[in-house]
Parts: C-alpha cells; structure tokens; sequence
C-alpha cells in the first residue's frame, strides 16, 4: 500500500483527471454525483469560501500491491481510504473516492477540499512523515503486502556487485530482528556466508560504522540500505532487548497464571473422567452377571459383547411397547451404553442429514436428544471427521457441533476461542499445514 499526498489550486482538472473512462465512483461525501460537473460545482462552492486560499484541492492516489489484488474489493478499498484519511487528519469536509482500472496494480483516488465544511483549512504538515505511519499502520492491521523496491527487485537477473548487495540485504532482513548484540549480528551471518568489520572511533572502544562482505565484495551498511547503517541497526538491537524483556515478564506471568488453571482444569477433567470410569466399570459388572434381555430377546455372549464394544446386532421377533407386536430391526447402544436404539436400516449405513453424510446411528441419537461423536463423511475418497452432534432442544431444526467434547469441562484456550464451523476450523488446520 503506497499513498501519494498532492495539492492543487483546480478542482475542474482534478476531478476530471480522476473520473476518466475507467474510473469508477465508489463514494461521494457532501458533494452532488450525478454528473463529473455537478461534482466540480459543489467542490467549487465551498472552496469559493476561502478564495485567499492557493491551493484547495487534495489529491491522495492511493494503489496497492499486486499481491493483494485479490483482495481489493470496492467495499474493502473505500474502507481503507477512509481510515488513511482519518489518520492522515482529513475530516469533516467533501470528498470522493474513485477507482481506477488502466493499471496492473489496484488503486484508487481520493479527492477531497481542504476547505472543510466549517471553512477551515485542513494542515498539511509533516503529510510525509504522517503518511509513512499511516500507511504502515494500516498494512500491519491488515496484513497487506510491504515493500516496493528492494522487495520487488527480481534476484535472479542481478549481477555482481548488486547480487551481493541484495544478497546481504534479505540476509540482514532475516537475522537482525533476532539479535541483540552486534556480536549476535556477527554470528547469525556468518551462516550465510557473511562477515561483518566493525569501524571502532580511536578514543574509544564504541562502535561508529560497519561493513558487509560477501566474497570479495564489501559495502558499508548505508549503501546496502539506509536502515542498516550501524546507528540504525543499533537501535534495532537495543529495541530488540526492551521487547525480549517485556515479552519475558509477560510470558512468566502469563506462564504462572495460565498453570494454575490448567491444573484447576486439569483436576476438574480427572474427576470427571473417573467418575465416568467408575459408572462404566459398574455396568460393565452389572452385565458381566447377566445376559442383557432386550425386549423380550436374551442376547447370547457374543451379541452382547457386540453392543458393549459399540458394535450393532440384528434381533428377531422384538416386543414392541405394546406387548404384542413383534418386530425385527438393528439395535445398538449410546455412548453411555444405558440405553438401546433400533433401527430398520443399517446403523452404520450414511444418510444425508443436515449439511453431513453420517451414520444412521448418529442420527437416530441426535433426534433423541443425545450427544455423539458421530462420523461424517469428509473431503476425499474415504476420509473421514468426528465432531461432536448434539441438539440444545430435541425441536431444534438444527444440530450442533464442536471438535471437543461439550461434556467435559472447557480448557480457558477453548473459552477465549471464537466458535467456528467445523469446515472453516478444517480449512484454516490446512493453511496452517
């Protein structure tokens, strides 16, 4: 993101520059749009309030990376221009926002009067330094594209001597915001084939200059860059300190508080997890003494075992609740394994529900009211998710879901974590891959 910060006595040959014939208005404040001259009239009218005033016309170009392309939507490019000219100080006064579309790059231009709406002059001071902090700040909010030269400049058709120059460039670039010390410096380029030689003054011992050499080639550290001129890079390594410190402190408190809820967590989840054992273990005893009758129907050791491992059985001649109809289907447990569910179809077979493919078990336990680690068919042949389905009123039209599972108390990462669809938590696991 570049700005461009111009001033101009004629809002006639401003806007009609700006709205050419492939320019699109994408805003206008305080000024009539129907047409390029009702706009010139109404910037006009309100600069006619100051005619002592030279230069009324402000005019920011404003383009973006090539990198970013993608992203430039028009909503996106008006809601940075306006931010730009909010830290740039332009409020309260006429302004349009135009698009452009005769270059590789996106860009647009903002024209605003700097006669504002109470016929006060909007300053100009300092609009250069300003405008490095404001573009800037606006590329670290939203992680857009920095640099435009050396960044830009491709490697692999440089020659000697500027090779090496771009070379010790990108090498200081990756190592300085890691070093404290000009000692650290010395090392860390050392692996790329880089020697420093510091320039000492002769009174003292203190560091005044540096040098870079790659090979042969030597440069000193202004002409590899500006900011890599000893006093620059000085500060870098003393602000690279104050942050190691600050970030040590906060970490150590984070670290401190963050253990003793882990632990509370952490104690709370054991017992949960042996009381859910010691209930499991009960069952399990208690079936161990008996076969299971289901509805009339005495399963056999191995039926029963077959359920109790999360297995389905096929049973004849079921009673039904009114004690005379039989019947015959699948049956299978929930996962608390204290209660059976029946089924006519395969409890394993995949039916559409909702926005999955998943078990005809998750489904029939889910529109009764109980929380399951169901299997969803997922992307790919034979890939497959496990997220926890559950509805909050068995009148829901739609089931919920979470990767965790929402019986067990939540960790304080999970309790500060926005919720997500499960497909948008897939798809950032793979950017992250």
């Amino acid at each position: 993101m570049i700005a461009k910060n111009i001033k101009g006595k004629s809002f006639k040959g401003c806007v009609s520059y700006v709205m050419n014939d492939t320019a699109k208005l994408l805003e206008a404040e305080g000024v009539l749009d129907s047409s390029k001259q009702d706009i010139i009239r109404s910037f006009a009218m309100q600069r006619s309030g100051r005619k002592e005033i030279k230069q009324p016309v402000g005019h920011i170009p404003l383009s973006f990376a090539p990198e970013d392309k993608g992203r430039m939507t028009n909503d996106f490019m008006v809601q940075l221009a306006k931010e730009y000219m909010e830290e740039m100080g332009i409020r309260n006064t006429q302004y349009i926002i135009v698009r452009h579309h005769n270059a590789d790059n996106e860009h647009i231009h903002i024209v605003y009067n700097r006669i504002d709406n109470n016929l006060k002059l909007i300053s100009v001071n300092h609009d250069y330094k300003r405008n490095i902090k404001a573009c800037k700040k606006l590329k670290d909010k939203y992680g857009l594209t920095y640099g435009k030269d050396k960044e830009r400049v491709k490697r692999e058709k440089l020659r000697n001597p500027d090779k090496a120059k771009y070379y010790i460039h990108d090498a200081i670039k990756t190592v300085l915001p890691n070093c404290k010390t000009p000692n650290d410096l010395r090392y860390n380029l050392q692996k790329f084939g880089i020697e420093l030689e510091y320039k000492h003054k002769r009174t003292t011992s203190e560091i005044e200059g540096v040098s870079f050499w790659y090979g042969d080639i030597a440069f000193k550290g202004s002409e590899v860059d500006r900011k890599y001129s000893f006093g620059n890079i000085k500060k870098v390594l003393e602000k690279n300190i104050e942050e190691s410190k600050k970030r040590g402190e906060e970490e150590l408190l984070r670290e401190q508080t963050a253990q003793k809820v882990r632990q509370e967590a952490m104690l709370k989840v054991k017992q949960e997890v042996e009381e859910r054992v010691r209930k499991e273990a009960e069952t399990k005893a208690q079936l161990a003494k008996r076969n299971i009758i289901i509805k009339g129907v005495e399963l056999n050791d191995s039926q029963q075992d077959t359920l109790m491992s999360g297995g389905h059985i096929f049973l004849k001649n079921v009673t039904a609740k009114d004690g005379k109809t039989q019947f015959s289907a699948y049956a299978f447990l929930n996962d608390e394994k204290d209660r059976v569910f029946f089924s006519k179809k395969n409890p394993d077979e995949f039916v559409k529900y909702g926005k999955y493919e998943i078990r005809v078990r998750d489904r029939v336990l889910i529109e009764n009211g109980y929380i399951t680690k169901a299997k969803v068919k997922w992307y790919g042949i034979g890939s497959y998710a496990n997220p926890y389905l559950w509805k909050d009123n068995k009148s829901d039209s739609d089931y919920q879901e979470s990767w965790s599972d929402p019986r067990l108390p939540k960790t304080p990462k999970e309790e500060q974590k926005p919720k997500q669809p499960i497909v948008q938590q897939q798809k950032n696991k793979g950017r992250k891959r």
